[in-house]
């Protein structure tokens, strides 16, 4: 389904100013959602009666720092990055005036936070035996375990463009060869 919304847009929306549009118009708002149902569940349960309590306040911590880090990168990206790629970008053709904000390092911090949450993901994976519920498990249960597989599809895709769409055109590296310097 994914493929599908990338291959039904015009050549003109996989420029780095479309796909800036793609990621925040239609990524952020649907990462947002899901985010908002699974954080009012564990709200509302703070015991999630399904797991050993352990896990159950493991699985909360996680989440919220999760969560956290993906309002976090996504305000960053709003506010600075995205606005900077559009006005730097006309199409595919880069202009003059490229500034800070398209430094290697703006990319690189980037890619170290898509890894964080990409880690973190796999972690709620595997403190909830891959999102699969107990044959007991509660119908509101059931929904949040539902939810947290819809939200990881939905960051691995988003993230997927931005390190193989996305920023591979505006830093003119693909991100199978990336290897920066470190300091």
């Amino acid at each position: 389904m994914f493929l599908h919304r990338l291959e039904t847009r015009s050549q003109e929306a996989l420029t780095p100013e479309g796909l800036c549009n793609l990621i925040q118009f239609e990524f952020q708002p649907e990462i947002n959602a899901s985010c908002s149902k699974i954080e009012s569940y564990l709200i509302s349960n703070p015991q999630i009666k399904e797991l050993p309590v352990s896990v159950a306040e493991l699985v909360q911590l996680v989440f919220s720092r999760l969560e956290d880090e993906i309002k976090h990168l996504f305000l960053k990206q709003s506010g600075i990055v995205y606005p900077c790629i559009k006005r730097n970008y006309k199409g595919t053709v880069k202009m003059d005036h490229s500034g800070p904000c398209l430094e290697h390092k703006v990319f690189e911090n980037i890619h170290n936070t898509h890894q964080v949450i990409i880690n973190l993901m796999q972690r709620l994976r595997q403190l909830l035996n891959n999102f699969s519920p107990t044959p007991n498990a509660s119908t509101q249960w059931r929904e949040c375990l539902n939810e947290l597989f819809t939200l990881e599809t939905k960051v691995l895709q988003w993230i997927h463009v931005e390190q193989n769409l996305l920023y591979p055109k505006v830093t003119g590296k693909s991100a199978k060869t990336h290897h920066g310097h470190h300091h």
